[in-house]
């Protein structure tokens, strides 16, 4: 039988601010499986976010950081709900809240709770390696988009940045410099 660490009853017993342990872990539950919703979404939504870099959709990029970012916010909206019942399950285990971990939590926990938590926690792990995988791809072919779009626009424009040709340091004119052309001079 698991014991709780503060009282040495049986843990299911344990009471959290007014409630069970388990209805605390129920709640955990919920939140981390919420936080496993909005991480699917979001490498759904990732994996589109490829797609449209690829095909060169800037438009569709566009939408698609909007919805990055109200996901974003559900995740966030989340993880303060989380942190603060960590905090809570963290004072009744007389623990400090950094050395908590879902682990620890599991293992107080009774064997169908524990292999939920678990459960979560593993699949949630590999969401953000996926995430994680993802969003680093996605970063380097939009590097990649911008430095062919920048070397198409030297070659078609010159090398030079049109604004220090006409303008010095001090943003007045430079009567001075010349403007190199590239492929189009400006004369139609």
């Amino acid at each position: 039988m698991t014991v709780c660490v503060s009282s040495l009853i049986p843990l299911s017993a344990c009471h959290f601010m007014g409630g069970t342990l388990r209805q605390v872990l129920e709640e955990l539950c919920a939140l981390l499986t919420e936080q496993k919703n909005v991480l699917e979404r979001m490498l759904e939504l990732a994996r589109e976010e490829r797609q449209i870099i690829v095909n060169g959709e800037s438009v569709k990029l566009e939408d698609i950081v909007r919805q990055e970012l109200r996901e974003l916010s559900k995740l966030g909206a989340a993880e303060k709900k989380r942190t603060a019942l960590h905090n809570v399950i963290a004072a009744e285990f007389s623990l400090p809240a950094q050395e908590l971990t879902v682990t620890a939590i599991a293992e107080r926990a009774e064997p169908d709770e524990r292999d939920a938590i678990v459960k979560l926690q593993m699949e949630l792990i590999v969401l953000i390696r996926q995430h994680t995988s993802l969003n680093m791809e996605n970063r380097e072919l939009i590097k990649a988009h911008v430095e062919y779009s920048e070397t198409m626009l030297d070659l078609m424009v010159g090398d030079e940045d049109p604004l220090n040709n006409f303008y010095g340091g001090d943003g007045k004119a430079a009567p001075d410099r010349k403007k190199t052309t590239g492929l189009f001079d400006g004369h139609a």
